[in-house]
């Protein structure tokens, strides 16, 4: 995966991590709780997250393209910033750029978030239940299917 798809999922995970141990361990019992209603509500918000990430993901791409910097150098320099066990191998002068660029997208990180929390609400679950039910999909393989079943036949019908 790119620097840059990772720096965007870790934008993208500050809404959606953070699960505490106590709802980590509530994820098992609720994985075979989980209705195909309530699934069907997960997979709308999650299809608008989709969207909203990919057009933040533009966004970020031309901040760091109108910042002089290549998207690919950016992903480089960050993945090395945030690695505390690696050097920055970066000039002064990119450094003061990617600062500069990072600087810019975590302005733009509360509107992401606000948008991805609208999605949610809009489909009718709680942060917190759409929370649990993406933990569920992650160790439940039977609960993958359904939901992948669910996507196809959304995506048929567009």
């Amino acid at each position: 995966m790119s620097r840059f798809k990772a720096t965007t999922l870790v934008l993208f995970v500050t809404l959606l991590g953070g699960l505490s141990l106590a709802q980590a361990q509530n994820t098992v019992q609720a994985q075979s709780k989980i209705s195909d209603a309530e699934l069907g509500k997960f997979a709308k918000a999650f299809q608008v997250i989709q969207m909203e990430n990919q057009q933040a993901q533009q966004k970020m791409a031309a901040v760091i393209s109108d910042n002089g910097m290549e998207v690919e150098r950016f992903s480089t320099i960050q993945q090395a910033a945030a690695n505390p066990n690696q050097e920055v191998d970066a000039t002064d002068a990119e450094m003061k750029k990617h600062d500069m660029i990072m600087a810019e997208i975590k302005k733009m990180q509360p509107a992401i978030e606000a948008k991805m929390e609208k999605a949610v609400a809009d489909s009718g679950i709680t942060i917190e239940r759409y929370q649990a039910i993406g933990s569920a999909l992650q160790q439940d393989k039977s609960l993958q299917q359904r939901f992948q079943k669910m996507m196809m036949a959304k995506t048929t019908k567009q």
